[in-house]
């Protein structure tokens, strides 16, 4: 019987490669010469060989036991943190546990793995933290990035009280400067603890979350493969009126056939797919974001000398939001892809490399506001597409 235990725990182990259980468990190996291996996301694999001899008296009964001890390393504990908080973006987006199934502590776990190993890493470690928390929409996520948190301030280890303060004292301005941060508690938490958040000053005189739109008068226009494209000055891009009509599209994937996979030709010619009076024929529809993104670097190939240096490419959600409520006949028949990875709590700050190491397994969808006082964001799966999202450029 071999037992093999790792700092941290939880490492996977394998035996001559195969896969045998994690770290603490008791695994059986028969006689022989075997290689040890623990494995851990981030950490630097380590073995050892072990030779286990035949059978002898009693051993059926009371095995001879093997104890071997490994502690893994990280050089980078940074991008380790990413991928345990990558793990916890993803699972966010299978909404509240129940019952019968539960998530794991991803985020936790990985500051309990890497806390030990932050040394000046650490205010790398804490953006990445915060990035994270823009992913917290459950009741289940905002315990484990509490418990994260905690672990992260205090080295991976079990806090004390001076640590448990600091903790506190951290999140406390962490809420001050995210202004949306009290709508934020009073839609996650239980209805209690809402209740009490709900009735106090901090919610009650919280600021609006009025937008600013800047945008010049100075409308300048240009056309290109027979799409409109508009630019005002102070935002320093052009974004086509439209969204790409469908005959542009099927000449890319004539072009390149191997994205034709990309494309799913969800309804007839004539029914319309939108809220809209636009028709199929009309809009490219039925795409995945991977193939949107193809197309603006083809189309980009495509651009005359006189635009040498230009690259078209999907807007952002910013952009997108700029452009709806700048131009008034922009045309938007539904759902559209934006370049932006989706983020559910997008007003929560971070530093851009702390929000890039982690992404997100969705892409942000932007659609015209049904009234003036809401907001339409969703998203899909990269490789998904649907009969109701279509694309529009940016040329910058």
């Amino acid at each position: 019987m071999l037992i093999v235990k790792t700092e941290p725990a939880g490492a996977a182990i394998r035996v001559n490669d195969v896969y045998m259980g994690l770290s603490g468990t008791r695994i059986f190996v028969p006689k022989g010469t075997h290689t040890i291996t623990a494995v851990m996301p981030g950490f630097e694999s380590q073995s050892a060989v072990h030779r286990i001899p035949s059978r002898v008296f009693g051993s059926n009964f009371f095995p001879i036991v093997y104890r071997t001890e490994f502690s893994l390393k990280t050089a980078d504990p940074a991008a380790t943190f990413a991928l345990y908080a990558a793990d916890f973006a993803a699972w966010t987006f299978a909404g509240e546990p129940t019952g019968s199934w539960q998530i794991p502590l991803n985020l936790s776990e990985g500051a309990y793995r890497v806390g030990p190993y932050a040394g000046e890493a650490m205010e790398e470690l804490q953006e990445i933290l915060k990035a994270a928390t823009r992913f917290t929409t459950t009741q289940a996520s905002f315990r484990d990035l509490i418990r994260a948190k905690i672990l992260l301030d205090n080295n991976g280890y079990a806090p004390n009280p001076t640590s448990l303060l600091g903790s506190i004292s951290d999140i406390l301005a962490f809420l001050s400067e995210n202004p949306g941060s009290a709508q934020w508690l009073f839609d996650l938490l239980p209805n209690e603890t809402a209740g009490i958040i709900g009735a106090s000053s901090w919610y009650k005189n919280m600021p609006a979350q009025d937008i600013t739109i800047t945008s010049g008068s100075d409308a300048r226009q240009l056309t290109i493969a027979g799409l409109n494209f508009i630019s005002f000055s102070q935002n320093n891009f052009f974004i086509s009126e439209n969204p790409v009509p469908r005959s542009l599209f099927l000449t890319f994937l004539d072009e390149n056939p191997e994205w034709k996979e990309h494309y799913t030709d969800y309804v007839p010619e004539e029914i319309a797919v939108n809220r809209m009076t636009t028709h199929r024929g009309d809009v490219i529809s039925g795409i995945t974001w991977y193939a949107a993104e193809a197309f603006c670097k083809w189309l980009t190939g495509q651009l005359p000398q006189a635009l040498t240096g230009m690259e078209v490419r999907l807007p952002s959600e910013n952009e997108w939001r700029i452009a709806s409520e700048s131009i008034s006949n922009m045309l938007n028949p539904g759902w559209e892809w934006c370049a932006d990875p989706y983020t559910p709590l997008s007003f929560i700050t971070a530093s851009n490399q702390a929000i890039n190491a982690i992404g997100s397994p969705e892409r942000s969808l932007r659609g015209r506001p049904f009234t003036a006082s809401t907001e339409t964001r969703a998203s899909l799966p990269p490789d998904l597409s649907s009969p109701f999202v279509t694309f529009r450029l940016v040329l910058e």
